[in-house]
């Protein structure tokens, strides 16, 4: 009990960290992108948009990184408040879930016709390759034989 009068501060302060630190690690390994904008990403977009108004003002970046801060530990509140009254399975439920992500588009249709056409595209890079390499040594030997003549620019 003596220790707790002697250093209640730092303990205090060290409980805060521990806190900060954890919300960090737990938005930080999060899912990033969703279509629901499910868990910390609703903060996120938040904050890039909010950041795009601040015009590189550091009072303005303080206070929305401030206001993440808290947006992000309120997704962390509702996740505990919802499992203890059995909205879902887990605390952390809310935000450690498989994203969904938008679905890729229907590819070009003249994309679609190259790749039917190109049915050996890695011969036909080395082709190029070797192309490439032969053009370059005869612009090598053009450029040196411009300057063994006098009429190379300097």
């Amino acid at each position: 009990m003596r220790f707790l009068k002697n250093h209640w501060f730092g303990f205090l302060l060290s409980l805060i960290f521990g806190a900060y630190v954890l919300v960090f690690l737990l938005v930080l390994f999060a899912p990033t992108k969703d279509m629901q904008n499910r868990g910390f990403t609703k903060c996120s977009t938040a904050l890039y948009n909010d950041l795009k108004l601040c015009n590189r003002s550091s009072w303005c970046l303080l206070q929305k990184v401030l206001i993440n801060n808290w947006c992000n530990v309120t997704v962390v509140g509702e996740g505990v408040s919802a499992w203890i009254n059995g909205e879902q399975a887990s605390p952390w439920a809310n935000y450690f879930f498989e994203p969904e992500l938008p679905q890729d588009e229907e590819p070009h249709p003249e994309l679609v016709k190259f790749y039917q056409e190109s049915t050996d595209l890695p011969r036909q890079m080395n082709e190029l390759k070797n192309k490439n390499k032969i053009l370059e040594q005869e612009v090598l030997k053009h450029g040196e034989s411009e300057q063994s003549s006098g009429l190379g620019f300097e």
